[in-house]
């Protein structure tokens, strides 16, 4: 009997053996003209750069991405024609930064005819890669600047250039910055502000002996996913850089002059770069293809979002009965069905005038049909001295991830109490929400104070004397050692699943005081680092799935149970344009919410966004 068991098993495991030798097999027989590393130094989740990549899969590229080794190595001279390098964060955020080895490559790729693509951040964060992109660029001689200038408008593809196939019509481009031309030739797209005269270029290249070189906003980069304009203006880009014929009419460089990297902001490392990626860099492939859910896998929905669709009002505070009753009567104007309301940490203290103002609140909602949302936000809770550190070594205002001693004392702690202010009605509480704002951002780059790095390591199953070596490492050379060994990915792997898991038993725990409790979280900007994806992964199930309210069109956590609904700002909104927000709200997500209430008129025209 066991051996009749064990047979599908190891045909299981057979099968999954020659699909992903297959796999890799067509991805090594893809010709290097054919092949593009994407190298991020914001190591950003392969999900956020589906639509960076998705253009230039469709002008025929095989992409891929080497998310926890974002550095160059010899092997991609010979491995890539084209590289494309999204710039880091650095000072402004947390992320990697280019190195003098990443540069050596880079000048190495284009002198053997390849084609670098410099996609720098811009809007207050990555001034450092900024500054080093146009050292490198002056070192080449390519006559391109990346200004200081940060704009934010409509592009205009200029017909008469090289890029002569990318259509005329303006296309959204996202934060950009005004490129520095020599030679008009150079310019591929334009800003379309109102002074035909002063449109500064947005997207240029220049010709390096048989390579050439593109300068381009990484969020220009990912924009094709706001507007099908912007996509086919990135198809064509793509296509240019696969046909050198069509670069002649694109001015070249002059004499190139020593590279001077001298006075950076930040210093700059040197890193050699060696011959090939650690083993444990994978690369990944993209587009990834989007698996269809099995139909007993999909999350369960609420009766209520079934019908009508979450509409969400998520609002500060309300003590005084008149703030309330106003509140409340837009609440009915708009039709919607759920209120979060954001409680101050102070407010969750069990004092006498603490229960005062629940009681009211609790009576006033009890009235209506709502459900209600009490909330908190990450930030406000306080890490009780257990801070978290940062890829550098440095601290960082936000919790230590897995501190017993802030799981414990505060985050427990809070999310009971937030449980508890239904007091004598707690089906009044539909849920509990947690803004992941600020907090998630700080998140990025982190997980390296003793709590999380110990528990990181254990979890990697290395040999003990190796553990042991790491383990007395200093702060400032954790990140970089995991990095080189190529176990960071793997590391972090680790760390959100023991996040995970202390949430699984916080959600369980809860969910004995309120069994039809549901968890909500609230993040503008959608949540991407490790921490905040663990607390979904943690709080979700298929039978309660996480409700997550962000203002991201097309966001879908893979691999989360969650029901999504999207952000809405009524002024931004025409009057005869809500009936026409249905597809995305209701069709794309479960819903809509609102960051503030607006005047009953408004919320008539609310009304009419109707599932």
């Amino acid at each position: 009997m066991g051996a009749q068991m064990t047979r599908p098993l190891l045909f299981a495991e057979m099968r999954t053996a020659l699909l992903c030798s297959a796999a890799l097999l067509f991805a090594a027989c893809q010709p290097q003209s054919r092949r593009l590393l994407l190298v991020d130094l914001a190591l950003s989740d392969p999900m956020v750069l589906e639509t960076t990549a998705e253009p230039w899969h469709a002008a025929g590229y095989h992409v891929e991405y080497r998310r926890f080794y974002p550095h160059l190595t010899r092997q991609d001279l010979s491995r890539y024609r084209t590289i494309i390098v999204l710039g880091g964060r650095e000072p402004e955020g947390l992320s990697d930064a280019l190195t003098i080895g990443d540069l050596a490559i880079l000048t190495e790729a284009i002198r053997r005819g390849g084609v670098v693509v410099l996609a720098y951040a811009g809007a207050g964060e990555g001034s450092l890669d900024r500054w080093i992109m146009n050292r490198w660029l002056a070192a080449q001689g390519a006559g391109i600047a990346i200004g200081t200038q940060s704009l934010e408008a409509h592009a205009i593809p200029l017909p008469w250039s090289a890029l002569d196939n990318a259509g005329f019509a303006p296309f959204p481009a996202g934060r950009t910055h005004a490129l520095l031309v020599r030679d008009q030739s150079q310019t591929l797209a334009r800003a379309a502000t109102s002074a035909p005269r002063d449109r500064p270029s947005i997207v240029a290249a220049t010709r390096v002996r048989d390579g050439l070189i593109l300068v381009v906003s990484r969020y220009t980069l990912a924009a094709s996913a706001d507007d099908a304009r912007t996509r086919d203006f990135l198809v064509a880009l793509a296509r240019l850089t696969r046909r050198p014929a069509e670069w002649a009419s694109i001015g070249p460089a002059v004499t190139p002059a020593p590279l001077s990297l001298a006075s950076a902001p930040r210093p700059i490392a040197v890193h050699p770069p060696p011959l090939a990626p650690p083993a444990g860099a994978e690369v990944i492939v993209l587009p990834q293809p989007i698996a269809p859910i099995p139909e007993n896998e999909r999350p369960v929905v609420p009766g209520w979002i079934a019908r009508q669709g979450m509409r969400v009002l998520w609002s500060a505070p309300r003590y005084a009965t008149a703030d309330i009753d106003s509140l409340l009567a837009f609440v009915d104007a708009a039709a919607l069905n759920a209120l979060a309301t954001v409680v101050p940490v102070a407010g969750l203290a069990d004092t006498l005038g603490a229960r005062t103002v629940w009681r009211l609140t609790v009576e006033r909602l009890q009235t209506t049909s709502l459900r209600w949302f009490p909330a908190v936000a990450l930030a406000d809770i306080p890490s009780l001295g257990a801070d978290e550190l940062d890829r550098r070594g440095a601290l960082v205002a936000v919790p230590c991830a897995l501190d017993s001693a802030f799981w414990r004392g505060a985050l427990r702690p809070t999310y009971r109490a937030l449980a508890r202010l239904g007091g004598a009605r707690p089906d009044l509480i539909a849920g509990i929400a947690l803004d992941l704002d600020t907090a998630a951002s700080r998140h990025r780059g982190t997980g390296f104070c003793d709590a999380d790095y110990r528990t990181g390591l254990t979890a990697l199953g290395l040999e003990r004397a190796e553990t042991e070596r790491l383990v007395a490492l200093p702060p400032v050379a954790r990140y970089d050692t995991l990095m080189e060994r190529g176990l960071l990915g793997r590391y972090y792997e680790m760390l959100e699943r023991a996040v995970a898991e202390r949430a699984i038993t916080l959600r369980s725990e809860l969910r004995r005081l309120h069994p039809d409790l549901r968890f909500a979280f609230r993040a503008a900007e959608a949540p991407r680092d490790w921490f905040s994806l663990a607390l979904l992964r943690g709080f979700s199930t298929r039978e309660a799935p996480v409700l997550l309210w962000t203002r991201e069109h097309r966001y879908h956590p893979g691999g989360i149970a969650a029901l999504t609904a999207v952000g809405l700002d009524p002024r931004l909104v025409p009057a005869g344009e809500w009936a026409r927000l249905r597809p995305l709200v209701f069709g794309e997500h479960d819903g809509f919410w609102l960051s503030r209430a607006a005047s009953d008129s408004v919320g008539r025209l609310i009304r009419r966004l109707a599932k």
